[in-house]
C-alpha cells in the first residue's frame, strides 16, 4: 500500500501531530508499505526528521486556502497512486474528508476529539477517555478509541531497560515542541528553592524561540540543570527520569508507558480533557493550566511529590497498565483488512 499523511508541525500547533504520524509510518514501512508526508511546514529540522524515518516529503503552498489544500492533496495522491490518506490536522473538516473519500481513497482520521462528522474508513482517537465522546460518523466507519491505540515511535519501545529508583533523583521537564511565552523558564525559576539535590533535564523543543534566555539562566542558577535541545532520542531521557513535569499532550502517554510519575500542566486547550482524565484515573497529577499556575503552588506540589514515594509508585504502576506500546500495530492491522 501507499499511504499519504496530511499533517503539519509549526510554532502554533507544536510537533505532536507529526510525531505520532511518524510513529504510525514506522509500522507501515516495516510491513513493506510506502509513506508520503504532505505538509506546509518548511522548518529544516522537521523535514530532516521525516527523511530519517524513511518517508518522502511533499510541500504544499503555505498560503493555500482549505480548498486549495484539498485540491493539491487530491492531485498528488492521484499522481502517486495512493491507497490511504491519513489526516491529522484540526484544519481539516468533514467536507474535506468527504471529498477525499469520494475520489476513491481510503481515509484514516487521527483526531483528539469528536469535532466533525466522519466520512473516514477509520477514526483513531488515542486519548484516555475517548470512549466517552459522542462520535458522528458513517455506518462503515471503524472507531479505534482509547490508549490501546497510542502510537509510540520505535525509539521509545524500550521500557524493559528502565530501572526504577526508590528515590527521586532525576526530574525531566518536557513542555512540548513550542513555547511562545517561555513558560519553561518560569517553571525552572519556580524550582530553584526545591531542586538543590536532584538533577533536572529540561527539553527545549524545536519551535522554542527562547534558547538564549534559557542558557543564560542555566549559567546563573545553582540548580543541577541540563538543557537538551530537540533530543534525537527521547527514550534516553525517559530511561534516566524518576519523575517528570510535562505538558498534558502526547508526552503523557510516553511517560505512562515508561512508568514515570508525572505532574501535568495543560499548555493548550485541547489538553484539558486528557489532563483531567489522567488525574481522575491516577495516571498523573494535574496541576492546572499554564496561565493560571502560580510559582509558589508549583514549588509546593513538586516538594510534596518528591516526598511521597507511595504516590509515585502508584502512578507508575497505573501508567504502565494504560499504555502497552502496541497501538500502531493494532491500527495497521485494521488498515490492512481494508486493502
Amino acid at each position: 500500500m501507499k499511504i499519504a499523511f496530511r499533517v503539519d508541525a509549526s510554532p502554533d500547533i507544536g510537533i505532536g501531530h507529526l510525531m505520532r504520524c511518524l510513529a504510525l509510518s514506522e509500522e507501515l514501512l516495516r510491513r513493506g508499505h510506502e509513506c508520503f508526508f504532505l505538509l506546509k511546514v518548511v522548518h529544516p529540522e522537521v523535514l530532516e526528521r521525516i527523511k530519517k524515518f524513511g518517508c518522502t516529503s511533499y510541500l504544499l503552498p503555505r498560503t493555500a486556502s482549505l480548498q486549495q489544500d484539498l485540491d493539491s492533496v487530491i492531485e498528488y495522491v492521484f499522481h502517486q497512486s495512493i491507497d490511504w490518506v491519513v489526516t491529522d490536522h484540526y484544519m481539516i473538516d468533514a467536507s474535506y474528508v468527504k471529498e477525499v473519500k469520494h475520489q476513491g481513497f481510503h481515509v484514516l482520521s487521527i483526531d483528539d476529539n469528536a469535532r466533525i462528522h466522519y466520512y473516514s474508513d477509520i477514526v483513531v482517537n488515542q486519548n484516555i477517555g475517548a470512549e466517552k465522546l459522542a462520535f458522528s460518523a458513517e455506518p462503515y466507519t471503524a472507531l479505534l478509541l482509547g490508549p490501546s491505540y497510542v502510537m509510540l515511535r520505535d525509539e521509545l519501545l524500550r521500557r524493559g531497560e528502565k530501572k526504577h529508583s526508590l528515590s527521586a533523583r532525576n526530574l525531566l521537564i518536557t513542555l512540548g515542541g513550542t513555547d511562545p511565552d517561555n513558560f519553561l523558564l518560569s517553571v525552572l525559576q519556580s524550582l530553584e528553592d526545591v531542586a538543590k539535590d536532584i538533577d533536572i533535564s529540561a527539553v527545549i523543543g524545536p519551535f522554542n524561540p527562547h534558547g538564549a534566555a534559557l542558557q543564560a539562566f542555566q549559567k546563573t542558577t545553582t540548580m543541577r540543570l541540563r538543557l537538551v535541545q530537540s533530543p534525537p532520542n527521547m527514550a534516553e531521557l525517559y530511561l534516566q527520569a524518576d519523575l517528570a513535569i510535562s505538558a498534558a499532550g502526547s508526552s503523557c502517554y510516553e511517560l505512562a508507558y515508561f512508568g514515570i510519575p508525572n505532574l501535568m500542566i495543560s499548555v493548550a486547550a485541547n489538553q484539558l480533557s486528557i489532563a483531567h482524565e489522567m488525574d481522575k484515573q491516577r495516571i498523573g497529577i494535574y496541576l492546572g493550566e499554564k496561565h493560571d499556575l502560580q510559582q509558589e503552588s508549583l514549588k509546593d506540589k513538586v516538594n510534596e511529590f518528591l516526598r511521597n514515594q507511595s504516590l509515585r509508585d502508584h502512578l507508575s504502576e497505573n501508567g504502565q497498565k494504560l499504555v502497552d506500546g502496541k497501538g500502531k500495530e493494532r491500527i495497521v492491522n485494521r488498515m490492512e483488512t481494508m486493502r
